[in-house]
């Protein structure tokens, strides 16, 4: 492993050891959306460290097969936080089901929150999710380095993953923060800076 990858390793370990602390100092409220999305935000920090973990040993197509399911946390979490109503989270909660698509909920999310980010996310990455998650072309073109079968993920590639995962995170608590009225929604802005190339 290169040394760029580890120091991206290591700045995401950090940070995820931050978002830890944040969410500790508290205890939270216990209404539904709010019981919903604690939720997503452990599964979102267990994926996290699994991306992180798969990549240190080696198993990068795995680790990118994962940030799929990462993104689908952070745009339901975040659409439960600042979008759905009581009765769409009940409804989720009784039934395991979201009336809206993916596509649907980033849109209402900029809408409410007066951005244009997830829309604009989701058209420019939801075919390379699809690719690496469902081994597409994207995942099957890395298994190959010249004519010999052996992964090919450059530490470009791997950089990005790595960033996106943690920047998913963040972006995934740092509303929940906002709507229980939490200060430490601001250091998780300064954390987010962390994350910009240099």
């Amino acid at each position: 492993m290169s040394t760029v990858v580890e120091a991206e390793l290591k700045l995401a370990d950090e940070m995820v050891g931050e978002v830890r602390r944040i969410l500790s100092k508290h205890g939270f409220s216990d209404e539904e959306w709010s019981t919903v999305v604690i939720g997503f935000i452990a599964q979102a920090i267990e994926h996290h460290e699994a991306i992180l973990l798969l990549i240190r040993s080696g198993l990068v197509g795995s680790a990118f097969a994962l940030v799929r399911c990462l993104i689908e946390i952070l745009v339901r979490g975040v659409w439960i936080t600042t979008c759905a109503t009581e009765s769409q989270v009940k409804k989720f909660r009784d039934q395991d089901k979201l009336d809206l698509s993916f596509g649907e909920m980033s849109d209402a999310i900029d809408e409410a929150c007066g951005i244009d980010f997830f829309h604009d996310f989701k058209v420019r990455s939801w075919k390379a999710l699809n690719s690496y998650t469902h081994t597409g072309i994207l995942q099957l073109g890395r298994r190959f380095s010249g004519h010999r079968v052996e992964p090919s993920y450059t530490d470009g590639e791997q950089t990005e993953v790595i960033r996106t995962s943690t920047a998913s995170l963040l972006l995934l608590v740092r509303p929940f923060l906002v709507r229980h009225g939490r200060k430490e929604a601001a250091a998780i802005d300064g954390l987010g800076q962390r994350l910009k190339p240099q």
